[in-house]
């Protein structure tokens, strides 16, 4: 029979370390990491703040017509796309 030692181990790290320390693993533990997690995503609850959050911008923009915010759309596309086209040719 075989025994299996368990190790508990705190590390109190700030997000950046952590992040910084994850994104030099190699891919394969990448993908061990993400799918331990991605085990414990309560994906009913995040779709549920999701929903929530897009009702609450649509009762606060609800005034607001859907051709104003195309109007707007389209002019802050035009200047990015100016300022990008800037940015190329210096």
């Amino acid at each position: 029979m075989h025994e299996i030692e368990v190790t508990t181990i705190r590390l109190d790290l700030p997000l950046d370390q952590l992040k910084n320390a994850l994104r030099k693993l190699p891919p394969q533990e990448k993908i061990a990491i993400w799918r331990l997690l991605d085990e414990e995503l309560d994906r009913p609850a995040i779709a549920r703040r999701f929903a929530a959050s897009v009702e609450s911008v649509r009762k606060a923009y609800a005034h607001i017509s859907e051709e104003e915010v195309i109007k707007d759309a389209v002019k802050a596309t035009r200047q990015v796309r100016k300022a990008r086209h800037a940015k190329n040719r210096s």
